[in-house]
């Protein structure tokens, strides 16, 4: 049994890391790579050095623990985020933006714009949103690289509003919602779209800024990115629950 747990503990802290080496290498700088990164090295060296271990039996009880909190946690957000309420007949659809490469979105953040064109397909009277400011590795807003993209698609320049300014899940709704006051929408019917992971604290910040009755959509992700995105996700739901 001892020997088990040290090689699967071995293979998994390897495979976290090459995971976190490849994400350096073909994503934007992410916070999330780090925890990743950490926890593979943590279970690297548990299994290599096992039988030198002081305190064994408290050390693998904690690490126990922490690996089934963190399996919990990220099951309880792809389960929340895995259902859909929009019922099609809002008003408003709000895209939540994430990381683009120098004018062109990345895959996670095709699959939200892929969920609002197949939203329009079902009702293509609702107003989009598409939300998201310019960051330090992006040539410009993740809102004008997401109409493009939307356009290109098929949808109508008219049915698009970009908001330009926000930085962060909470600007996204802070900032989509000034501009729906301004011009007369409605708070309450209104639908958002983003990855599933990212489902339970957008629904949370939408709440807090007003927003009543909000409906969501969530994709799916990559399988080499799950890694990243959920443990940087627990990280911020856990500061959205103590300092927010």
């Amino acid at each position: 049994m001892k020997k088990v747990v040290k090689i699967l503990s071995i293979v998994a802290g390897g495979l976290l890391l090459a995971n976190a080496a490849l994400l350096l290498i073909i994503s934007n700088l992410n916070i999330g790579i780090i925890p990743v990164a950490g926890l593979g090295l943590v279970l690297l060296v548990y299994g290599l050095f096992f039988d030198k271990l002081p305190c064994k039996k408290i050390i693998t009880a904690v690490l126990a623990f922490g690996l089934i909190a963190i399996l919990s946690f990220g099951s309880f957000l792809a389960i929340y985020g895995g259902r859909d309420t929009a019922d099609y007949t809002e008003q408003t659809v709000i895209v939540l933006g994430c990381g683009i490469r120098g004018e062109r979105v990345s895959v996670g953040l095709a699959k939200r714009l892929n969920k609002a064109a197949e939203y329009h397909e079902k009702n293509p009277e609702a107003m989009i949103i598409v939300s998201g400011g310019q960051g330090p590795q992006e040539d410009i807003s993740e809102a004008l690289a997401m109409k493009r993209y939307l356009v290109e698609k098929g949808i109508p320049d008219e049915k698009i509003i970009m908001e330009d300014r926000s930085v962060s899940t909470i600007t996204n709704f802070r900032y989509s919602r000034e501009i729906m006051e301004k011009e007369g929408m409605s708070l309450s019917s209104v639908v958002f779209v983003t990855n599933a992971y990212h489902v339970y604290r957008a629904a949370s910040y939408a709440k807090d800024e007003g927003f009543v009755e909000v409906s969501h959509l969530g994709t799916d992700i990559i399988w080499y990115t799950i890694p990243m995105n959920y443990m940087r996700e627990m990280l911020a739901v856990v500061k959205m629950w103590v300092l927010d």
